[in-house]
């Protein structure tokens, strides 16, 4: 039996992972699958606001990873370059014609009842353009630093942050006119 307790610290990290992955060993690869399924499907619930279109995006955001994996270049992080393979798979999934759920068709988790405000973000937020929308979401629901953001996006950090710095104005009048 071979745990992952017995893997070279090198090999533990994401950019090691990638790198056995990327040799063809399945074990890595599910590795991967495993530390970043959560913060994917949160990612893409977060962009989508819908369950099950956040799972279909999540599986091809992954699939996409096995498909490019032979393009990553190890020896640069593995995280910034995965997170602009995820943001491109999200404008790409959007563009195709998947319908993000209207302000109004009141989809939420699980059909939970949610507090007014979180709804009121929520519609604020599925307003946004959709750069705009993917850059908060990665900043502040993924964690992802603005220099990884920025990675990911492909836009220096100061177009980033001017960006970033609209799409916040933006959501602040549309949570202060909307109604209570």
């Amino acid at each position: 039996m071979v745990s992952l307790g017995r893997i070279a610290p090198v090999e533990d990290s994401s950019e090691g992972l990638a790198r056995l992955a990327t040799g063809g060993d399945d074990a890595a690869f599910e590795a991967l699958i495993r530390r970043y399924q959560r913060r994917v499907h949160g990612f893409a619930y977060q962009h989508l606001h819908d369950p099950d279109e956040a799972q279909d995006l999540a599986q091809e955001i992954f699939v996409r990873l096995y498909r490019a994996l032979a393009r990553y270049d190890s020896a640069r992080p593995f995280e910034p370059w995965f997170w602009k393979l995820a943001a491109n798979v999200s404008l790409n999934y959007v563009r195709r014609g998947v319908d993000t759920p209207s302000p109004e068709s009141g989809q939420g988790r699980g059909g939970d009842v949610q507090q007014p405000e979180a709804a009121g973000l929520r519609e604020a937020l599925l307003e946004l353009e959709q750069t705009s929308r993917l850059a908060l979401v990665l900043h502040y629901y993924s964690g992802l630093s603005l220099d990884e953001v920025s990675a990911a996006l492909g836009m220096t950090v100061a177009a980033l942050k001017s960006r970033m710095h609209r799409a916040r104005a933006s959501l602040r009048r549309a949570l202060v006119e909307a109604p209570a």
